[in-house]
């Protein structure tokens, strides 16, 4: 038989393991970032980034829109106008998608409509003459980023219709060399600052006033062709949670929103996201070192 002592100390020594183990499960949990498949990248991008600060929280990037769960360790993300989920969850805008248009610096047309726009890419305007340029075929091309721009603009303007033949390009910066190199070509892309091409202004309507596609402009969403990325989180959502949602808030979070092809957010409207979700009660037990601004 053996000694009590020594199975009190293998009782002892049992139950420390258990709390270690369920310890480690406990640090280990998984939150889950969910939505359309055009925001894969951002979430991954995401995680990489954060888990960077935060090498003790283990998130998971998943697409397939958005799932049906209510659960307090998943993150929602889609883009829209109008909020996607309900059940009291809390939605907020992080970041801010636009389709900027580009020409050759050589075109003299500076502005167009959302309607001449959606003509162009058609097919239904095919000459530059007709929209005050030169007597010269329109060449298309578009940039297949993975922040989603090309469905977005098939989506919004061209409202669903089958777009004209044109060149696809990996990414903006292909995009914009290759509109560099042909004085007839016109496409869409993420905002860049390349000046060896022009953006030109856009107006959403024949009598409205031309916006250009300044940072400013898009982040104030007075240029017609944006829309919000959306964030959504569980109103019971844990800190782990919430102290990611804030981080996407932050300076560092933002960066991480522009690097992908997204535009950062006004400050009012981070502040108006911090605001949301300063109002559970678990914000408040936020680890500070994840608060920063």
């Amino acid at each position: 038989m053996k000694d009590p002592c020594l199975r009190r100390f293998h009782f002892v020594a049992g139950i420390f393991l258990l709390i270690v183990i369920l310890g480690c499960v406990a640090s280990a949990q998984e939150i889950q970032i969910n939505g359309s498949d055009t925001l894969i990248y951002l979430g991954q991008r995401v995680r990489n980034f954060y888990q960077q600060d935060a090498n003790d929280v283990s998130l998971k990037v998943l697409g397939g829109g958005l799932s049906a769960k209510d659960s307090p360790n998943q993150v929602l993300q889609w883009e829209g106008e109008q909020p996607q989920v309900s059940n009291g969850r809390l939605i907020f805008p992080v970041g801010i998608q636009t389709a900027v248009l580009y020409v050759n610096r050589s075109n003299p047309v500076k502005e167009l409509t959302v309607s001449q726009v959606r003509k162009i890419f058609l097919g239904e305007i095919k000459n530059w003459k007709d929209l005050g340029g030169p007597d010269s075929t329109i060449l298309l091309y578009a940039g297949e980023s993975s922040t989603g721009t090309l469905p977005y603009f098939q989506e919004s303007v061209l409202r669903g219709e089958e777009p004209y033949p044109f060149v696809g390009k990996s990414n903006t910066k292909d995009l914009l060399n290759e509109i560099a190199q042909h004085s007839d070509a016109i496409g869409y892309g993420s905002l860049d600052s390349k000046t060896e091409v022009k953006a030109v202004a856009i107006k959403t309507g024949p009598v409205s006033i031309a916006v250009e596609p300044t940072r400013d402009n898009i982040r104030s969403r007075l240029y017609p062709i944006t829309r919000y990325i959306y964030w959504s989180v569980s109103s019971k959502a844990n800190p782990p949670i919430l102290a990611l949602a804030r981080w996407v808030l932050s300076s560092n979070g933002q960066l991480v929103i522009e690097s992908v092809g997204f535009e950062p957010l006004l400050p009012a409207e981070r502040a108006s996201g911090l605001s949301k979700l300063n109002t559970t009660a678990a914000a408040k037990t936020l680890p500070a070192s994840r608060e920063r601004k």
